[in-house]
Formats: C-alpha cells, sequence, structure tokens
C-alpha cells in the first residue's frame, strides 16, 4: 500500500508539475525566453524563431556549446527560419518556406546548416539527409559581451545579413532575394512595353533606378513616361531634378525646376499652403543647383 501511495504521490507530482510549466500563471520566468524577429526584405518576409539561453557566469563556447558537435542554435526546441519566398542563403538556393537553424561550432570556422525538420527538440534525431543547405562561416571575436543569445537581420538594400551573437562571439552569412531580378524583370516587361498606365508605377520605378544608381538614362525615361501620363505629377518631375543633379548636367537639373514650378503655378489648389510649400521647396532646388553650376 506504501508503494502503491508513493507511486501515487510521484505521478501527481508529475502532473501537477506539467500543469504549472504550461500556465500562463506560472509565477517564474523562462530561463531562455523565446524570442522571434521578423523583417521584410526587400519583396520578402523572414522570420527566425528561437529560445534564447543566457550565458550566466559560464563559459559558453567550448564548454556549455561543446566544439565540433550539432548545436541546436539557442534552447529549447529547435531555431526555425522561414522565407516566404525564394532566396539564396550561404550561396545556395533555398525554396520557400520554414527550416531549422544548426551550426556546428568551432574555433576557426562554424557549420551553417539549413535543414526541413521544424519538429526537433534540440538538436536531438537531427538528420543530415534533410539538409537543404550547408555552408561555412568564420566567426569574429566582439567587443560587446552578449549575455543572451542574440539573432539580428541587418538589411542590405533587398538583402539582408543575419548575425548570430552570444558572448564575445558573432556569426553572419548572408541572405539573397529575388527582389532587384523581379523588378528588373517587371521595368522591362510592364513599363517599358507601356502595358502599365498608372503614372505612379513609372515615378516609382525611376525612384528604384535613382537609388540604385546603375540605371540613371532609364531612370530618366520612367519619369518621362509618368510625366507623360499624369502631367501633374510632382513626385516624376522631382525625380528629374535629381537625376540631372547627379550626373552633374545642371543646366537641365535648372530648366526642370522651372518646368516644375509652371506646372504649379497653372494648377488649381484646395489647399493653398501645400501650393506655397512645393513651390517653395523648388526655388531652394532652384538656388542650390544654380550654386553648384557655379563652382
Amino acid at each position: 500500500m506504501k508503494i502503491i501511495k508513493s507511486i501515487l504521490t510521484l505521478i501527481l507530482a508529475f502532473t501537477t508539475l506539467g500543469v504549472y510549466s504550461q500556465s500562463d500563471e506560472y509565477p517564474y520566468p523562462s530561463l531562455s525566453p523565446k524570442g522571434k524577429i521578423i523583417q521584410n526584405v526587400g519583396n520578402t518576409i523572414i522570420s527566425i524563431e528561437y529560445e534564447r539561453p543566457s550565458a550566466r557566469k559560464r563559459e559558453v563556447f567550448g564548454n556549455l556549446v561543446p566544439w565540433d558537435k550539432v548545436w541546436r542554435t539557442g534552447a529549447g526546441h529547435c531555431t526555425k527560419i522561414s522565407f516566404d519566398k525564394n532566396v539564396i542563403v550561404g550561396g545556395q538556393s533555398i525554396d520557400a518556406g520554414k527550416y531549422s537553424l544548426f551550426t556546428i561550432p568551432n574555433e576557426k570556422e562554424w557549420i551553417v546548416i539549413i535543414n526541413r525538420d521544424t519538429t526537433l527538440y534540440g538538436s536531438y534525431n537531427y538528420d543530415s539527409q534533410k539538409d537543404v543547405a550547408r555552408f561555412v562561416s568564420i566567426p569574429d571575436k566582439t567587443n560587446r559581451f552578449y549575455e543572451t543569445l542574440n539573432f539580428d537581420i541587418e538589411i542590405i538594400p533587398n538583402n539582408a545579413k543575419i548575425f548570430i551573437s552570444w558572448a564575445h562571439t558573432q556569426l553572419s552569412f548572408d541572405i539573397e532575394t529575388t527582389t532587384d531580378n523581379d523588378l528588373i524583370d517587371f521595368i522591362t516587361n510592364e513599363l517599358f512595353t507601356r502595358k502599365n498606365k498608372e503614372s505612379n508605377i513609372y515615378a516609382g520605378a525611376s525612384e528604384y533606378l535613382f537609388y540604385k544608381g546603375d540605371s540613371l538614362e532609364n531612370a530618366l525615361k520612367l519619369a518621362d513616361i509618368a510625366i507623360e501620363i499624369d502631367t501633374n505629377n510632382g513626385w516624376a518631375r522631382s525625380l528629374k531634378v535629381r537625376i540631372y543633379e547627379r550626373l552633374k548636367l545642371y543646366d537641365n537639373a535648372i530648366d526642370e525646376v522651372n518646368l516644375a514650378i509652371s506646372n504649379i503655378n497653372s494648377r488649381d489648389y484646395k489647399d493653398i499652403t501645400e501650393k506655397e510649400n512645393e513651390l517653395s521647396q523648388l526655388k531652394k532646388d532652384l538656388e542650390r543647383i544654380k550654386k553648384l553650376k557655379e563652382k
């Protein structure tokens, strides 16, 4: 009877612990709280979900996290990374979807692994046959001490760099999206063929090429089409001024400013303050460009 009571007591204790550990009313904070980062990168949404262990005065790499063994790159369940569009990670093509992210730390170089199995607890039962990408990344030493494991997504226009930081160690790898290729295809097939009839779509494409900086001639053509469709498109007119200024074609830029001023003066405005603000900005642009021309 005593044995049966002891067994029942033990079962009750474990059951109660399970209930408390899953309850929102459980009063104690997680030692490795869940973290999630979501970032729009160009045309792609990148998301990382992980559990964040802390150093707690322990030696992290080479001790808490052993060298040369597959690591969940977090705590608890495996770390997950997802993309809503196809990407290139570490130079390798990956289809849109959710994946697990593992690493194999080493003092000199780490292996980064993207794997199809997102159901794993830790790296137990990790199967390399389910890898979709595996590549090398060289770790750096940081001046800052990261008490808690940290993932970060740095945007590099339309692409990204993922940083993994803990203690005085930081790792990074690149993610390339399809944004630039998709936009160039759209501009070529939809805009230069004049299929699209929306003035601001052309102005937006002009601005994209202007900031990309590698096809200013096409940026000018797109701004011209935007103005053909809508002569009152101040965005497109402003873009032409900025493009000519970057090309140091100051006479052209001055002509565009004067055309923009004439356009504003010829229009009726419901809000006279808006008109005055636009004219004031154009006059400032005109003075600035004249000074640049004189240098």
